[in-house]
């Protein structure tokens, strides 16, 4: 099992929401649900002409955005974790993503490595040790630690069910571009200390996540 924090490729446009959405202090992705409160299918655009489009889009600063045909293929994996969220760019439909699902004690803070961590304070979290055992179970989360600012990636893939519900697995499967999976931190636990716990890295997946049969 590796846990990967899920960041914005720079080489890939970024989407910013019309100023009236922006500006509001209701622009921002902290666990709670947005529903309701941001308006519904708000006008958003991208940064420059230079970079290509991606599939899925840092959106605000703050929160990644899919294209309308991506968020289909992966609704089931994105709605287990948080809400889809719809608004336009260009008269084209793309889903802002809000997670919900959230930790509030799974990283080790003294196996954990800071900017700042004098023995009396800690700051600026840089290197998290998570406690598999208190995770979600779902493949996208949270933390409290860093302010629920970071995406994080659980990529478990013991059972089949596992990869079928794989984030990591889905966006390597089809190819989707515009972030990138960061190795962030360490694992512990039951399930992190079995010698099985991971595939090779070359390890293929089909469309719909699954790892093909292989015939000898």
């Amino acid at each position: 099992m590796k846990i990967y924090a899920v960041k914005p490729d720079s080489k890939f446009r970024f989407i910013f929401p019309e100023d009236s959405v922006y500006d509001s202090d209701e622009w921002e992705f902290k666990c709670n649900s947005k529903a309701g409160i941001i308006p519904l299918h708000f006008k958003a655009y991208f940064n420059n002409f230079e970079e290509p489009i991606p599939d899925i889009a840092w959106i605000g600063m703050s929160t990644f955005a899919f294209r309308k045909d991506v968020a289909m293929k992966l609704v089931d994996i994105l709605e287990e974790s948080g809400e889809l969220l719809p608004f336009t760019v260009d008269d084209e439909q793309w889903y802002c993503y809000n997670v919900l699902s959230k930790t509030d004690n799974g990283i080790d803070h003294e196996k954990s490595k800071y900017e700042i961590d004098d023995g009396e304070m800690r700051f600026g979290l840089k290197e998290p040790a998570f406690i598999l055992d208190n995770l979600p179970d779902t493949s996208l989360f949270k933390i409290k630690e860093d302010n629920y600012t970071m995406m994080y990636c659980i990529d478990n893939r013991e059972t089949e069910h596992d990869v079928l519900g794989n984030f990591f697995c889905a966006i390597a499967a089809h190819g989707f571009t515009g972030l990138i999976f960061e190795e962030n931190g360490s694992v512990f636990g039951n399930y992190a200390n079995r010698q099985k716990d991971e595939l090779p890295d070359d390890e293929e997946f089909m469309p719909d996540g699954r790892r093909p049969r292989r015939i000898d």
